[in-house]
């Protein structure tokens, strides 16, 4: 016996459904997945479960990305990376003191496969942006350098962001960027890429944090902002059943404005 096929707006509904139950996920790029984008990898997480926890606004501790709705998936890749290689030793040692375990870490290459799979794509230069963009034209919107993110989301308030959790608030700073970068003049080279400290010290590795915290720190709270409205929507008790005999409803609640719904 056959049965009949969901409808059309059946399965769109249930995509939909799908999507917003997928972890929104990021993407670090540098060349060899062994410097740059994993620090950017750990210390997003890092500054995303500090501001979700209102902890301290340094990066404590290694996070577990949730798996579910509102949650938030990072990871990385190289453009020309070799798959399977350990993190540099001073990256891991900087993830290290700074309370993360690299351990586990194996580097990538970056394909568009994995490019495709991912919602937000940050690149450590312009020149490795170009390189995701050629891969997978479609990335064009979605993909900027680390530093050119924080840039351009940086005006971006608590107040203004959209309610849907972290997915709806990734979404809406992603536009946010593509539009302001639209709208403006592209600074210097210098001032959106990141240098590779390959070849320097310990110093050169924890400078190199420092910026990527520059730029990663305020997006990655303003994302902790939607997991933790997720948070409290799943901890607020179910309304009680109104009585069947009593007035009929006066119509849905007006919604506060975010702001002021927080107080």
């Amino acid at each position: 016996m056959r049965h009949p096929r969901p409808a059309r707006s059946q399965l769109a509904a249930r995509e939909e459904l799908a999507m917003q139950q997928r972890p929104w996920a990021v993407l670090m790029v540098c060349t060899g997945n062994l410097c740059r984008s994993p620090l950017a990898e750990h210390l997003a997480l890092a500054w995303f479960a500090a501001a979700l926890a209102q902890a301290d606004t340094h990066p404590v501790g290694a996070w577990e990305p949730p798996g579910c709705a509102g949650g938030l998936l990072v990871s990385s890749a190289g453009t020309q990376a070799r798959a399977d290689r350990t993190m540099h030793p001073h990256a891991a040692a900087i993830l290290t003191a700074r309370g993360m375990d690299p351990a586990g870490f194996r580097a990538r290459r970056l394909t568009p496969e994995l490019i495709l799979a991912n919602d937000l794509v940050l690149c450590a230069t312009r020149a490795q942006r170009s390189a995701v963009v050629g891969l997978t034209p479609r990335a064009l919107r979605r993909t900027f350098t680390m530093r050119e993110f924080g840039r351009l989301t940086s005006s971006v308030r608590s107040a203004g962001l959209p309610e849907g959790g972290v997915r709806a608030i990734g979404e809406y700073l992603a536009a946010v960027a593509w539009r302001m970068r639209a709208a403006r003049q592209a600074p210097s080279v210098a001032a959106d890429d990141l240098i590779d400290p390959v070849n320097g010290d310990l110093h050169a590795f924890d400078e190199c944090a420092r910026i990527i915290g520059t730029a990663l720190a305020h997006p990655m709270a303003l994302l902790a902002e939607g997991a933790r409205d997720t948070r409290a929507a799943r901890r607020s008790p179910d309304p009680p059943v109104p009585d069947a005999a009593g007035p009929p409803s006066a119509g849905p609640t007006p919604r506060r404005p975010r702001a002021m719904a927080r107080r």
